[in-house]
């Protein structure tokens, strides 16, 4: 089964995978920012997007499950919240460059050559002076914590994502520890810390 074909089926299997409020940690480092435009790479069911569309963000969302999409569809329209979901895939898809105030990548993770190629699309999507914010499970956390792939090559560590920031200001790059919620998208019940990986940048105006 492929992953596009297993993320499809976890979306399918239950009402929701995950939480209807934001990631903590995300909104914790977006909350301060300026409202504009921003783009949720692999937004699943939405929580990200809907919430960053009722802080006043003009939002566009991004994932490659149909299924997760349609239904983040409905949860907007129940909530009377309005923004734009495309289906694509982010390794493949090429997105507009110097476009958006706020870029955000949550619990993405793919194998090395897929990522080589979303991290260079998503990084040069950010304007000049807009935030990009990645968020994600840190390789320490398959010895050290719970969850989370076990796949090393699926883990980008604060090292290769810094190093991926080349033009940006790097405010914060740092591991954190996550107590660990028992949502069904996990498959398995888990208790303990998962240990996990944040960037915040904000991309330099450069020359001229």
């Amino acid at each position: 089964m492929s992953r596009l074909e297993t993320w499809n089926e976890r979306y399918a299997a239950r009402e929701l995978v995950w939480s209807t409020g934001p990631n903590q940690r995300f909104a914790g480092e977006a909350k301060h920012l300026k409202p504009g435009k921003a783009l949720d790479v692999a937004c699943g069911e939405g929580r990200n997007a809907l919430w960053l569309a009722e802080q006043g963000w003009s939002v566009t969302a991004i994932d490659f499950s149909k299924v997760a999409i349609e239904k983040a569809k409905r949860i907007a329209k129940r909530r009377g919240i309005e923004l734009d979901w495309m289906i694509e895939d982010i390794s493949r898809f090429p997105l507009p460059e110097q476009s958006y105030d706020l870029v955000a990548v949550n619990y993405l993770h793919t194998g090395i050559a897929e990522r080589a190629r979303w991290l260079v699309n998503v990084v040069e999507a950010v304007k000049p002076l807009g935030t990009f914010i990645y968020i994600g499970h840190d390789p320490c956390n398959i010895e050290s914590g719970v969850g989370g792939p076990q796949d090393p090559d699926l883990l980008p560590g604060i090292e290769e994502l810094s190093g991926a920031l080349d033009g940006f200001r790097i405010d914060v790059a740092m591991v954190v520890e996550r107590p660990v919620v028992n949502e069904p998208g996990h498959g398995v019940k888990l208790e303990g810390i998962a240990l996990d990986s944040i960037i915040r940048a904000v991309k330099n105006m450069g020359p001229g």
